[in-house]
């Protein structure tokens, strides 16, 4: 299930209006064990406490349910979507990053690589947008290198996903010097 970036948001602000509404109302109806007067014939009934409790706690796990989810599903952008006659489809952002992360893991010379990538869905085009970060030894040839990582994951995201990339940035580190770990 995914939901849009509105609808994701309308989410979270109806979770947290319905959590501030049932607390206050509870705390405002049961005034430290003293029930207002309205409620006073109420009172004296055992069940009514045990009702307006459990209907508070429903409530509440209902909001709260509503608030996580909202907060842990993906919006429509952490997809590519592609439509046509015949449906969509949609490509998740962790397929895209294990693409890059494949093709540049391929270099020798590339050690604990990270990727981070962009999707935009535009009504007319849509842009990806990668950045890479590899880790690499001293004496490594980094234009040639970086030039040739440029290339090579915008072909095969372009390969993997039907679009043009709009951009990729590649980053390098010296393994030895930032990681403070024996790299094998």
């Amino acid at each position: 299930m995914r939901l849009k970036r509105w609808r994701k948001w309308v989410n979270v602000i109806f979770a947290i209006a319905l959590l501030l509404a049932i607390f206050c109302s509870y705390f405002l109806m049961f005034d430290y064990g003293k029930v207002t007067n309205t409620l006073a014939g109420y009172y004296g009934q055992g069940w009514f406490f045990y009702f307006l409790t459990i209907v508070s706690i429903l409530g509440a796990l209902f909001a709260l349910f509503i608030f996580i989810q909202a907060i842990a599903l993906p919006t429509i952008n952490n997809y590519l979507i592609d439509k046509d006659d015949s449906g969509e489809m949609l490509i998740t952002s962790k397929a895209i990053e294990n693409n890059v992360l494949t093709t540049v893991n391929k270099y020798p010379g590339v050690k604990n690589s990270s990727a981070i990538v962009k999707v935009n869905n535009g009504k007319k085009a849509h842009k990806i947008n990668t950045k890479v970060t590899c880790g690499v030894y001293e004496g490594e040839d980094l234009n040639s290198l970086g030039n040739t990582i440029k290339e090579d994951v915008a072909n095969n995201l372009e390969t993997f996903t039907g679009y043009p990339v709009d951009k990729v940035d590649v980053k390098f580190y010296d393994i030895k010097k930032d990681s403070n770990k024996r790299v094998v």
